[in-house]
């Protein structure tokens, strides 16, 4: 058997057998694996692939939510997240079609599909990532880096265009994407710091609470005194 039919089967099976040297093949060596997919060969097998690669991702979340004491989230996790990331691949391979066609390549709605598929090995990553600060964002790094070599790999897309244009699409994003993050740390500090305030404040209006009830309790009382 070849190297390309070993690496890329064309049934769901065989794909859950080879998923994480797979995996593996993605990350480590993008330029090669990429070179050497096929353009067809189905559906079934990248989405398979990506679907056992986005239910660690979900699983991930899901507990570090629980860590956190967030049920909603873990709920959510497990439920949405793997159905967003379904629709996910459709609108990403959607993407890919359109930006590898407007850049000159030679791009189909499959491989659009297979080359997002097969991107979705870093998804674990990025779960994990989520403990460390900053760190996601260096892995959405990496997967851009994975995407744009796959447009120029599969899709023929020139190499310096690709680089120039999707790369310094992806550099804006980061930088968004970096900013938003020590924002919301930013926040996330003052909200604790506010904390005792917020939690004295509650409790006064509780106080308060209380002493306007009783007050009711007793002038209720008195009114009925009186009428007897």
């Amino acid at each position: 058997m070849t190297e390309p039919e070993t690496r890329f089967p064309n049934d769901a099976t065989s794909q859950l057998q080879n998923v994480i040297p797979t995996a593996v093949a993605v990350l480590t060596d993008p330029k090669s694996f990429f070179a050497s997919m096929p353009k067809e060969g189905g559906f079934e097998a990248p989405g398979t692939f990506a679907l056992a690669m986005l239910v660690p991702y979900a699983v991930i979340l899901a507990l570090l939510s629980l860590i956190h004491l967030h049920a909603g989230g873990f709920i959510a996790s497990l439920i949405v997240m793997p159905i967003f990331g379904a629709i996910g691949l459709l609108i990403g391979a959607a993407i890919v079609l359109f930006v590898s066609r407007a850049l000159g390549g030679e791009a189909s709605f499959e491989s659009s599909f297979r080359i997002v598929a097969y991107s979705a090995a870093i998804a674990p990553i990025q779960a994990v990532a989520q403990i460390i600060p900053y760190l996601p964002i260096l892995v959405s790094a990496y997967g851009f880096y994975l995407a744009i070599v796959a447009v120029i790999a599969v899709h023929r897309v020139p190499e310096q265009k690709a680089w120039r244009v999707l790369g310094g699409i992806a550099a804006v994003l980061l930088v968004f994407s970096f900013f938003a993050t020590m924002s919301a740390r930013r926040m996330a500090s003052k909200m604790e710091a506010m904390q005792p305030q917020i939690d004295e404040l509650s409790r006064q209006m509780q106080k308060q609470a209380e002493e306007m009830q009783k007050a009711a309790e007793k002038m209720q009382q008195e009114m009925q005194h009186q009428e007897r």
